[in-house]
């Protein structure tokens, strides 16, 4: 029903902020949420809120709820969901000249505007703090890498079965004030960027009216050293160093991925040890990602390496066309030339105005992927604890297996020690069949008020002719569709050469996909969706917000992505 909370371990609704979306955060944790994360979501959703709103001196304009009260993230239905009401409101606090519809950079949906505050003096102040948190944002990033390689290098270190009980919950309980400082950080150059590419569309609407809607896009395309674009390069320079040897290339062709990884493990010629050493250091570096990288139920690469090893392998089969490094330059090339253009254009009072703007919208938008990666980071560092807790419950009988801990609630977790066995499993019984009939339903579609109802998962027909959404990442490709239809799905793909990927959503963590990939199709997304900023930095055509793509295009169909037109055409 509409008026009950639609999962047992849901977010309180705050009456304050009924109105959410599961846009832009279904891409980065999608489908059902176990519970125990659905718990520390809540928690860091109070602790951000709040810090955030403290920053910008106005947390008496928009107060924050404690838990278990939803703010701006909660879990809604079994789902994470986006607080498009909180957000609205903490933006105006800074809008000096006019609304911002920052938000539909991010989202879909035709009521996201945040008006201009009430009180300009005070609206000028809290802009002032932002801003300046927007012009160090480079610093910034780089401290918050700081802070999450130590907290993520620290949790996988440390000896847990040594640790007594109150330490293990201390871990758990300092890190969430880690998580909470680095998402703020997120959300601020995030919402920078999208501010800076909505006035660097504004420029360009007053000055040179009727220019092509693409130029947005092409301006913040190829920024280059991007992070989330990062490790699918990194992949490529592995692969394309193994594939030299013929023996590399046909073992990693013929072995599984266990006896490929037991080799790794044990090089048995100079080849080898070298390609090793590749591995190695691209799992130091980029072992933290991972399916749902903000989730700690889901395991990481360094543990599950499976969606890694696919990818070396593609990148291996395919042709130098698809070197990502080329794109890049390409795509930079292609960027460098129209901003030139777009000089010589704009009338000389404008000048100084547009490259301020670019400067800015181009250095956030890049920076969202680095402080995106440091909460990822630092959110896998809850994982070793709370596995301990799992373990030690388990072996006392409180648990089937060690995962069982993200069935349990929080305050279960705090209260391990204590925790009675046959009520613990019976809550975890009980909790695993919910979220098995969770999965098939959904939220409404855009952006709801809350209270809503559950919609049934129907599976939808198979489409002729075209579909839309919204280009993202421009150009034009035709290639045989791969249809991606979950997370399970993509760690088990082998993307041959020249396909077009069709997923139902897409996170940093899937980027060594798009590699040998001729074009992307994604449900949902946006202009700095990380999906759409990962296919500029690759030069790939990319449309996003495609309703259904999953259910209406065939596995194998032939189809056309105009990336810059926003549609998929159908053979």
């Amino acid at each position: 029903m509409a008026g009950e909370k639609l999962c047992s371990w849901d977010a309180d609704l705050n009456p304050r902020y009924r109105l959410v979306t599961t846009g832009n955060v279904e891409e980065v944790l999608p489908g059902v949420i176990k519970p125990l994360t659905a718990d520390l979501i809540n928690q860091w959703d109070y602790r951000f809120t709040t810090r955030m709103a403290e920053e910008l001196g106005v947390l008496d304009l928009v107060p924050t709820a404690p838990p278990p009260a939803m703010n701006v993230l909660g879990v809604v239905g079994g789902r994470w969901t986006l607080g498009v009401a909180w957000s609205m409101a903490i933006t105006s606090t800074y809008q000096v000249g006019g609304g911002t519809d920052m938000l539909k950079q991010f989202v879909e949906g035709d009521e996201l505007t945040a008006g201009q505050a009430q009180n300009l003096e005070r609206a000028k102040a809290a802009r002032r703090r932002i801003t300046a948190r927007w012009r160090n944002a480079e610093r910034e990033i780089a401290r918050g890498r700081e802070v999450s390689e130590r907290a993520y290098r620290q949790a996988w270190a440390r000896e847990y079965p040594r640790l007594r009980g109150d330490e293990l919950l201390r871990a758990v309980e300092e890190n969430l004030d880690v998580v909470a400082g680095l998402f703020t950080s997120h959300v601020i150059v995030s919402v920078g960027g999208a501010e800076y590419t909505g006035m660097l569309g504004a420029l360009l609407g007053e000055h040179l009216p009727g220019h092509p809607p693409a130029w947005v896009t092409t301006l913040t395309s190829a920024l280059r050293d991007v992070e989330s674009a990062k490790p699918g390069k990194a992949t490529w320079d592995l692969a394309r160093a193994g594939r030299k040897s013929a023996v590399i290339s046909a073992a990693a062709e013929e072995l599984s991925n266990d006896a490929l990884l037991a080799r790794l493990a044990a090089p048995v010629s100079p080849a080898w040890e070298a390609f090793a050493a590749g591995y190695r250091e691209l799992i130091r570096e980029y072992g933290f990602r991972g399916p749902r990288e903000t989730d700690p139920s889901t395991p990481t690469w360094d543990e599950a390496p499976a969606l890694l090893l696919g990818a070396l392998r593609a990148d291996m089969a395919a042709p130098a066309s698809a070197d990502p490094h080329r794109r890049e330059a390409r795509a930079a090339a292609a960027r460098e030339r129209l901003e030139e253009t777009i000089a010589a254009k704009l009338p000389a009072k404008a000048q100084a105005a547009f490259r301020e703007t670019l400067a800015m919208a181009q250095r956030l938008n890049r920076g969202r992927e680095g402080t995106k990666a440091n909460w990822a980071r630092a959110c896998r560092a809850f994982r070793p604890p709370l596995l301990e807790i799992g373990r030690r419950l388990a072996r006392r009988g409180a648990l089937e297996q060690p995962e069982d801990v993200f069935f349990l609630r929080l305050a279960e977790v705090r209260e391990f020690e204590t925790l009675d066995g046959a009520a613990a499993k019976a809550a975890v019984r009980a909790r695993q069949e919910e979220y098995r009939r969770l999965e098939g339903f959904r939220l409404p579609e855009g952006v709801f008020e809350l209270p809503a109802s559950l919609v049934p998962a129907e599976s939808g027909a198979a489409a002729n002719g075209a579909l839309a959404g919204q280009g993202v990442s421009p150009g034009t490709a035709t290639g045989p569709a791969r249809v991606i239809p979950d997370l399970d799905a993509a760690l088990a793909a082998d993307i041959a050469p020249g396909e077009v990927l069709v997923l139902p959503v897409f996170d940093a963590p899937m980027a060594p996909l798009f590699v040998p990939a001729a074009a992307l199709v994604v449900e949902t997304g946006g202009m700095l969706s990380h999906a759409a900023i990962v296919a500029r930095e690759y030069g790939i055509p990319a449309v996003v917000g495609v309703k259904d793509a999953t259910r209406r295009i065939r596995d194998g169909q032939q189809v056309t992505v105009d990336g810059s037109a926003g549609t998929v055409a159908l053979a």
